[in-house]
């Protein structure tokens, strides 16, 4: 029987990693062995973050918006297993009708996926093979409440780049994980909303950032996924 690989010694590269999801990502991938590489826009945050994160974590600092310092900085990693796609912005601080949307509403919105595309395209030639890609996307994608056309938008593409990646950039395997609104520090003024909202959900579970965390370290790690989107919503899509 073929078992799972585990993270043991593997260069483990996580855009967003500051805090929420991405930092707990670093934190079960380091627990599990994995050499981390923490990315986000703020050192000072990466510092204060990376102390949560078991043995030696490396930050990075760097505005996934900015291509040329991307590809820059990306390039100086050298070789890496795993790339994680977890940076986001206050998406419930940019819903709105699509006829009072303001022009910085909606370039926000689109920058999740500008992010993305340049991180990606500058780290797929550095991803050793059999490697993986993980992007975090949205229930939005599938579910989208009043409010969210573009974020819905954004957060489809990302679900169509996923998978049109994994047959691009075989064998290197690319995954989608699809979360419901996260308990986040993001969220910290939606504190009302989120609660309201997992407690309609069927497993009554505001999700926390460390059961998204444990989905990807099982995509990292499982040999047979690829071009797969797995959602993890409490129960909200099929309810």
């Amino acid at each position: 029987m073929t078992e799972m690989k585990g993270l043991s010694n593997q260069r483990v590269a996580i855009v967003g990693a500051s805090s929420g999801i991405g930092l707990a990502t670093a934190e079960a991938a380091a627990a599990h062995g994995a050499q981390t590489i923490m990315i986000s826009r703020s050192q000072a945050h990466l510092a204060q973050a990376a102390r949560s994160v078991p043995g030696l974590a490396r930050t990075i600092a760097i505005d996934m918006l900015d291509r040329a310092a991307v590809d820059r900085t990306i390039a100086s990693l050298g070789a890496i297993d795993h790339l994680v796609l977890a940076a986001a912005g206050d998406e419930l601080a940019w819903r709105g009708r699509i006829t009072d949307l303001t022009s910085e509403q909606v370039e926000l919105s689109l920058d999740k996926l500008r992010g993305y595309v340049n991180v990606t395209r500058a780290a797929a030639p550095l991803i050793r093979d059999r490697g993986s890609i993980t992007l975090v996307s949205g229930t939005s994608a599938v579910r989208p409440p009043a409010g969210f056309s573009v974020l819905a938008a954004v957060n489809a593409s990302i679900v169509s780049f996923g998978k049109a990646l994994a047959l691009e950039l075989a064998p290197i395997r690319v995954n989608v994980v699809m979360p419901d609104v996260v308990d986040t520090p993001r969220h910290a003024g939606n504190r009302e909303l989120i609660t309201d909202r997992a407690a309609s959900s069927p497993s009554r579970h505001l999700g926390q950032p460390q059961d998204i965390a444990h989905a990807i370290v099982f995509l990292m790690t499982n040999p047979y996924m690829t071009g797969h989107t797995l959602v993890i919503d409490g129960g909200l899509v099929a309810a």
